[in-house]
């Protein structure tokens, strides 16, 4: 009865993730039709047309980017082992990393008047990683501080290397509710949802952070959550950096 009951919940999960999951890519392919009918019609002023079609094509990279996290857990979930012997990875620099996933959430940041802000753009930071899959972690944070941060604030990203163990430490901090720190763990697990996150955005996966941790163990790093005066701070740990 216990298995039966526990499988049964197991499914209900499934089904509500992926029927979640479902409902993120398509309402902003939604709002990608929507655009285009707009332009077609000539419902846009020719000095917008540009910028529209920038947004859209975003948008279209945000859906391809969540579709990459449902892939990626169907993978490592099936054999992580195999999963790490295959993405060892390369040489990766990380400005370039951030600065291609900052670019997918400009349009959205700017509507809630945000900015996500690269302390040190020039500081040539290298670690071995797949390049797509670090990237997933950033678009991934930054989803989430877009979503939860207050209105005209800025995500604000730092790195620097450790002397001690030569790892490369990235903080990515935006100003919302600090979480308890009971949850600060619990955050990174499939599913977990706070109330925030309820209360705002009721169609959130619930995976986007879970992601974030299993892309980093395949390589050996880690990423942590604090609340401090200001705001919520991720911190990622990646070892053997260099510059």
């Amino acid at each position: 009865m216990a298995e039966d009951k526990a499988y049964q919940e197991e499914q209900v999960f499934s089904l509500t993730l992926m029927s979640n999951f479902v409902h993120q890519v398509v309402n902003p392919l939604n709002g990608v039709c929507g655009t285009l009918d707009n332009i077609v019609q000539g419902d846009v002023p020719q000095g917008s047309i540009k910028q529209r079609i920038n947004a859209s094509r975003s948008q279209i990279e945000y859906c391809i980017e969540l579709i990459r996290n449902l892939a990626f857990l169907a993978e490592y979930s099936r054999d992580p082992v195999l999963y790490r012997e295959r993405h060892v990875g390369k040489i990766t620099v990380i400005p370039q990393i951030l600065i291609q996933a900052a670019q997918f959430f400009q349009e959205t940041a700017r509507k809630k008047n945000m900015k996500i802000h690269l302390v040190d753009r020039e500081t040539q930071y290298k670690v071995m990683a797949e390049p797509a899959l670090l990237r997933q972690v950033f678009i991934n944070l930054f989803d989430n501080g877009v979503k939860y941060a207050h209105h005209s604030s800025d995500i604000i990203v730092r790195c620097h290397i450790q002397k001690k163990s030569n790892d490369l430490l990235i903080e990515v901090i935006n100003q919302s509710e600090g979480l308890p720190k009971e949850l600060w763990d619990k955050i990174f697990e499939l599913g977990f949802r706070g109330e925030n996150a309820q209360r705002l955005v009721a169609s959130g996966t619930g995976l986007g952070l879970y992601i974030c941790r299993l892309i980093l163990r395949v390589y050996n790093g880690s990423i942590t959550y604090a609340a401090t005066g200001a705001g919520s701070v991720f911190t990622i740990r990646l070892p053997g950096a260099s510059i």
